[in-house]
């Protein structure tokens, strides 16, 4: 690395927190983006104009940009949009589904077969002793409200049915994607679109209101429609999706430009908490979630910072030379991401800049903060 490479790099950190672009209309809507960041809803994903400015800002057309920590894919989307050859990385199967469908650009006819399956399966399975025995199994799972309690009884049934269909495929397509992750979206929420009860798009909220009964396939078909009525992808480059630990990823070594990711927050939301309900109704078990404090970074990082250390190894092999990392952080009231992370990355990145911006009197999607989090924070670094 030069110096003049830093330099550079400097000046545009700097240009970048000095306009914030992603903070002045249109782009400071919380519904700004493209309509297929919204294909299925998920607590904690980054908004997409954040991620827009950073792919635009930092990238150049046809640069290798990974995202490790993808949640829901948000960033390699993104980039994938605007000529990037986006690698993407998550560790959580429902992130995993829903990128599969937002970056694989299904057919609808290929979907329309899927969901004319489905209909038929539904139908010819839902009254069976084995549905019947997963209903047993499935309904009295709960964090703080039994599942059964968000919906009709005949609506659950269908969406066990459902899940059954699934589960029992080997591979999931790009069209199965699509469904699933339509379904997934419209499972619950105060919405009429919804198929449970009035209740929060976060649970374990109470559900509200009189059970009405739902056709699952017909809400899914709505959603769809919706969906591919809104499919504009004039630039779109495909490339590669994965469902790896990031420790694991080896077969890119030496070939990224860049590493733009936004870990998770310290002290904040765990993803498999806030997104339980479409967990448990995707392919987790209730043994799936006594074990993710072990597996997933968000929890582990709470236990040790030092988790880090093999994550800028891994960054620091799968780069070029002289190549960039930027993180999206959030500053607690109990860690500095940023100050923390700049301990652990110094065996083989430069922090370049550092800048923090308050966010304690704003909302994010929606929801007012509470996860104790007071300030975004933007972390550059410079391979050594």
């Amino acid at each position: 690395m030069t110096q003049n490479d830093k330099q550079e790099f400097l000046k545009k950190a700097k240009d970048f927190m000095d306009s914030m672009p992603y903070k002045i209309e249109p782009y400071s809507s919380r519904n700004w983006g493209h309509p297929w960041h919204s294909l299925c809803s998920y607590h904690g994903k980054l908004k997409p104009a954040i991620a827009y400015f950073l792919i635009k800002y930092f990238t150049n057309k046809w640069d290798t940009v990974l995202d490790p920590l993808c949640w829901v894919w948000t960033i390699p989307f993104e980039a994938c949009l605007q000529w990037r050859i986006w690698i993407g990385n998550d560790l959580s199967e429902m992130a995993y589904v829903i990128s599969k469908a937002k970056l694989e650009k299904a057919n609808i006819e290929d979907v329309n077969r899927i969901i004319w399956d489905i209909e038929k399966y539904i139908s010819k399975n839902k009254d069976t002793k084995r549905i019947e025995d997963l209903i047993n199994e499935n309904k009295d799972f709960w964090f703080n409200w039994k599942l059964e309690s968000y919906f009709h009884p005949d609506t659950f049934k269908e969406i066990i049915t459902l899940r059954d269909y699934f589960l029992k495929k080997l591979i999931i397509t790009p069209e199965d994607a699509v469904v699933y992750s339509s379904f997934l979206h419209i499972l619950h929420w105060n919405r009429p679109y919804a198929l449970s009860r009035c209740s929060h798009p976060l649970t374990p909220y109470a559900p509200k209101g009189e059970f009405e009964y739902k056709n699952v396939v017909e809400h899914i078909k709505d959603k769809i429609n919706i969906t591919y009525n809104k499919w504009e992808f004039t630039n779109y480059v495909h490339w590669k999706a994965i469902y790896w630990d990031f420790n694991d990823i080896s077969w890119i070594d030496n070939s990224v430009d860049f590493i733009i990711s936004s870990p998770p927050f310290a002290w904040s939301i765990k993803f498999y908490m806030q997104n339980r309900m479409r967990l448990r109704l995707c392919w987790w078990t209730p043994e799936d979630f006594k074990k993710a404090d072990q597996k997933f970074l968000d929890s582990k990082q709470k236990k040790d910072f030092s988790i880090y250390k093999d994550f800028f190894f891994m960054c620091n092999r799968v780069l070029k030379e002289n190549w960039k990392v930027i993180l999206h952080l959030w500053k607690t009231n109990k860690y500095d991401m940023a100050e923390e992370l700049s301990k652990y990355c110094l065996d083989y990145f430069d922090v370049v800049y550092s800048w923090t911006e308050s966010v304690q009197e704003i909302e994010k999607h929606g929801i007012r903060d509470k996860w104790w989090v007071t300030e975004h924070q933007y972390l550059f670094l410079m391979k050594k």
